[in-house]
């Protein structure tokens, strides 16, 4: 059963603009540790761009999903987006985010991303009782 959705749509013009006015300040703050291995194996600026702003937009489409938005403990860093050997994203939810998806008895997130040269959309489907 569908417990919860979000959706998140992201020009990458912006995230461009604030890496390149903060630089690693805001991958520190956006990515976790698993993360930051993905995008720091990612070669030139555009993929690396690419790469924050489809894990940028499926955070937010994750925390809107668990009907929280950033705020009672949901950080970025309690959301990540990981991805498997053949390339789909999934989410790992940790902290705050994991207790607040086992309240509300979630038992699994579906992960959707595309993308374009400008934009960056994520969709997430919250399953669970």
């Amino acid at each position: 059963m569908i417990k919860g959705v979000g959706i998140d749509l992201i020009e990458k013009r912006r995230i461009r603009n604030i890496v390149s006015r903060f630089g690693n300040k805001f991958v520190d703050r956006v990515l976790t540790e698993s993360e930051k291995v993905d995008y720091l194996s990612r070669k030139g600026v555009d993929k690396k761009v690419s790469f924050l702003s489809n894990n940028f937009a499926s955070k937010e489409a994750a925390s809107k999903a668990l009907g929280t938005g950033f705020s009672e403990g949901i950080t970025l860093k309690t959301i990540e987006v990981l991805r498997r050997s053949n390339g789909s994203p999934y989410l790992n939810l940790v902290g705050e985010a994991k207790k607040r998806a086992k309240e509300m008895g979630y038992k699994n997130f579906k992960l959707s991303i595309s993308d374009t040269s400008d934009l960056s959309i994520a969709f997430v489907i919250g399953e669970g009782k």
